[in-house]
């Protein structure tokens, strides 16, 4: 299966990469920049992915947050990732 990947920006002006995974699978990834109170890695961003039901459409299940320490820019951080986990399941890039 070949990588297929589309990107906007969500209702609170975070960026988002999403993908699809299988026949009927999408994920979506996003970074989250958090205020001091909600900050639990003392980072101040969160590298986020949910399953979603298609492109552009809204989350689907529970993210799940990593907390980012690198200093690269979000858009980096998120290609990043993505070509990461495709490497890992097996999609083409």
């Amino acid at each position: 299966m070949e990588l297929d990947v589309q990107t906007g920006v969500d209702g609170k002006g975070s960026k988002y990469i999403e993908w699809k995974i299988g026949e009927g699978g999408f994920k979506r990834a996003w970074i989250q920049h958090r205020t001091p109170d909600k900050d639990w890695a003392g980072t101040g961003r969160y590298l986020n992915v949910v399953r979603i039901e298609g492109f552009h459409k809204g989350p689907a299940g529970n993210a799940t947050d990593f907390p980012i320490f690198s200093d690269l820019p979000d858009e980096q951080i998120l290609r990043n990732f993505v070509i990461a986990t495709a490497a890992v399941t097996g999609l083409k890039i």
